[in-house]
């Protein structure tokens, strides 16, 4: 029955399916075998004591179900339709056996396992915990986060180099101050690009080799070799939804000494703004920060880019090129042992030019070290050491595992995790896709879970 099973998946209905039946000699229509199959499987009588939860993706990015896994027998429980709290509630209420709960950072298993097991005990998978940190790193090196605004605590960490500290003294950085920094580094990365096209193709270098040799698009390319300077970037004309469109008014009402957000936010509503309150209080940060930190005296008052120190980009010895956020967010969480001796040498310049990824390269160690190990002690004190490390981005992930504080410590102590899950969900994309998604869940259950 389990090899009608198998190579009947392949041919869900229609010609082929008869043509199988045929073959075996079987004098049984297709859709009669198909019902037998769905009503066969079956997850067992035992006992379900510890389960995985993770979800799959019928349609990535639109429709996903979500698959159950016996962790202890290794074995498919069942494959629901869709992914929500409520069906994973009702799933474990009629499992009240459930004694732990094996899931990822999605919020809405682990409401569905407080409503439907209050009993069970949730664990948060590790690697997912891992690649959550990787994300918060990744947007912190991005821009999308304030930097360091004070020293980085003493890391017990023989990776972080000591020499690599900030100054309590260190200007603070407004968000528009950074932004104007991370532009100014953008067009400086650009420039650094177009100086390198041009000198390839002064020395007789095709098109095409260079775009192959800088890995860039070869209109890219024969756009810019027909340039002798690199030209601006073209910018947007403001909206009315923007501070800037309005920004010979309030250049006026500023210099008449109203700098209250909420008056001028009122004055250029009637005038037609359509933005938000924020996106005005952004804008108007650099005014204000000039006033807070103008010099006694005026001759001396410095422009706002002039008093940020630039930062160096780091740039990979062996291409040349800016090395990008989400590669250095990978390897800020790499052990050493693991990398290679190009990354080894991209990591040590990370860590030399940025005190930033410094700070969170010891952070990263050091919680992969605590979630390989069972002291609970060391998670708190990391915990302590992160939020108070000065980085926006960590302080937000340590708060949102202080929400799932709980999960996480199980995670140290109990030896279970998401991975045969995920193990179990690669073999039922490769069943579904040699079903060539024509498959209904049903179907797709059977496959996965034990016969009768």
């Amino acid at each position: 029955m389990a090899g009608i099973v198998r190579l009947f998946g392949h041919a869900v209905g229609g010609r082929p399916a008869e043509r199988l039946l045929a073959r075996l000699g079987m004098a049984l229509g297709h859709t009669t075998i198909l019902r037998h199959v769905k009503c066969g499987a079956s997850g067992g009588s035992a006992t379900l004591r510890v389960a995985g939860i993770d979800d799959w993706a019928w349609k990535k990015g639109t429709t996903y179900g979500t698959m159950i896994v016996d962790l202890e027998r290794r074995q498919v429980v069942d494959v629901l339709a869709d992914r929500s709290a409520d069906s994973i509630a009702e799933w474990l209420r009629g499992h009240p056996e459930v004694e732990i709960v094996s899931r990822d950072r999605a919020g809405l298993y682990a409401d569905g396992a407080r409503q439907g097991a209050p009993q069970a005990r949730q664990i948060a998978d590790r690697f997912h915990l891992l690649l959550n940190f990787r994300e918060a790193v990744e947007r912190q090196l991005g821009g999308l986060g304030p930097p360091i605004r004070r020293g980085p605590p003493s890391l017990a960490n023989d990776d972080v180099d000591p020499t690599v500290t900030l100054t309590g003294d260190q200007p603070r950085v407004s968000e528009a101050e950074r932004q104007a920094l991370t532009r100014q580094g953008r067009d400086a990365d650009r420039q650094v690009l177009f100086d390198q096209i041009r000198a390839l193709y002064d020395a007789d270098v095709t098109i095409k080799d260079i775009a192959k040799q800088l890995g860039l698009g070869l209109r890219r390319v024969q756009r810019w070799v027909r340039l002798i300077e690199l030209p601006a970037r073209n910018a947007m004309a403001p909206k009315p939804c923007t501070p800037a469109y309005y920004g010979a008014y309030l250049e006026a009402r500023w210099a008449e000494g109203v700098t209250a957000v909420k008056v001028l936010l009122a004055e250029i509503s009637q005038r037609g703004y359509t933005g938000s309150h924020s996106h005005l209080a952004r804008f108007l940060a650099p005014w204000r920060m000039a006033i807070t930190t103008m010099p006694a005296d005026p001759s001396c008052q410095l422009q706002t880019e002039a008093r940020i120190p630039p930062q160096m980009a780091a740039q990979d010895p062996m291409t040349g090129r800016r090395i990008s956020s989400l590669t250095a967010a990978a390897l800020c969480v790499k052990p050493r042992g693991e990398m290679t001796p190009r990354q080894i040498v991209n990591v040590d310049l990370l860590k030399a030019t940025s005190a930033e990824f410094a700070t969170m390269r010891g952070l990263a160690m050091r919680f992969a070290g605590l979630l390989r190990g069972s002291d609970i002690g060391k998670l708190d004190v990391w915990l302590r050491d992160a939020r108070h490390c000065g980085l926006h981005a960590i302080r937000s992930f340590v708060r949102k595992l202080r929400q799932d504080i709980d999960a996480v410590r199980n995670a140290i102590l109990e030896p279970w995790s998401n991975g045969q899950v995920e193990g179990q969900i690669n073999r039922l994309k490769t069943l579904k896709r040699a079903m060539y998604g024509r498959a209904s869940v049903e179907l797709l259950r059977a496959r996965m879970m034990p016969l009768n």
